[in-house]
């Protein structure tokens, strides 16, 4: 049975194909509407560093950054490549057409974002429940 798909609130944690750790996306300012008394996300929500930060270390092939640094993985052992910089394409897909937040449509955990250095941005958790 496929899972029910989520309203996605601020702190939901995503994950980038391409990157080594999962983010919290952010938002600065409500747009007013709530789930868990926690603020919802709508598809306009995209913008690196201000709600997309970087994934960690990124293994695209396609990424042009010069430099390398090392971070301790999420497993604990250290990972070492080029920076992550998020270069989103567009604003998130598969959004909740239905469902309005601000005058845009809702994020659920189906939405997805791409990055133009080949990454897929997904969501892992909703939010809705995290700490």
């Amino acid at each position: 049975m496929p899972e029910i798909s989520r309203y996605i609130v601020r702190g939901a944690t995503m994950v980038c194909s391409c990157g080594s750790h999962g983010r919290k996306i952010n938002l600065p300012v409500s747009h007013g509407s709530y789930v868990n008394n926690k603020p919802m996300m709508n598809q306009w929500d995209c913008m690196p560093i201000e709600n997309v930060p970087e994934f960690g270390i990124c293994s695209s092939p396609s990424n042009p950054n010069s430099a390398t640094v090392s971070l301790v993985g999420e497993d604990g052992n250290t990972v070492t490549g080029k920076p992550c910089v998020p270069a989103i394409l567009s604003c998130w897909m598969d959004t909740k057409e239905d469902t309005i937040v601000d005058g845009f449509p809702a994020l659920t955990t189906d939405s997805k974002l791409i990055c133009s250095l080949g990454g897929m941005i997904t969501f892992k958790t909703d939010g809705q429940h995290d700490g």
